[in-house]
């Protein structure tokens, strides 16, 4: 078989960055922690190990620009399905149903979290990316779920959004782990009768 060789082509330097943060999450999809490797890396994005180092502060620098792409383009995904809906609890409901779509449950985003989570323990950077897209992450749908308390109620909206994604995310895994092995529209029905149970409650969670 015949080697990849480099493709050397100009392109500015945020283009290239975009170039090699997805070049970083294909191998990370492909060949799990073992595409955490600056060689590898530029084999796929077609340029020098030596362009990597220009424009990354070495591997960890380009690892956490992936981590941040991924985390903000999974929310991404999300909410251009929500925004264009009117009626909070509308909102609501696409958000749920847009976390269990084809561009959410995917095994081969499953296998690039891994890697980002087996390297957070050593990773500062990654711990405070992780903390803040999942602060993010957690006021989105606390600020959705208020807007669906009825007139008059009260609920512990801050706690509904850790319980709701905890399923979510729960039920993601479990999926990506095993495709198939519960139809999309289970897990958005388990999700929305926790949502409405939520908000049917005689007192605050």
């Amino acid at each position: 078989m015949t080697s990849r060789q480099p493709k050397y082509r100009r392109a500015l330097p945020e283009d290239r960055r975009v170039d090699l943060v997805a070049a970083t999450l294909r191998c990370m999809a492909r060949d799990g922690h073992a595409g955490v490797s600056v060689r590898r890396i530029a084999a796929e994005a077609g340029v020098s190990a030596g362009l990597v180092n220009h424009h990354f502060e070495g591997i960890e620098a380009l690892v956490a620009a992936a981590y941040e792409h991924v985390s903000s383009d999974v929310m991404a995904r999300i909410l251009e399905r929500v925004e264009p809906v009117a009626g909070a609890r509308a909102r609501l409901s696409a958000f749920i149903a847009a976390s269990f779509s084809p561009a959410v449950l995917d095994p081969s985003l499953l296998r690039v979290w891994v890697v980002f989570w087996s390297m957070l323990p050593h990773g500062e950077i990654l711990k405070a990316i992780q903390k803040r897209t999942w602060v993010d992450y957690r006021r989105t749908l606390e600020k959705e779920l208020a807007g669906c308390v009825p007139e008059g109620r009260t609920i512990d909206t801050e706690s509904v959004a850790l319980g709701l994604a905890a399923l979510m995310d729960g039920l993601w895994l479990q999926w990506c782990l095993d495709p198939g092995c519960y139809a999309a529209e289970t897990g958005i029905a388990l999700a929305e009768r926790f949502v409405d149970d939520a908000l049917a409650a005689r007192r605050a969670l």
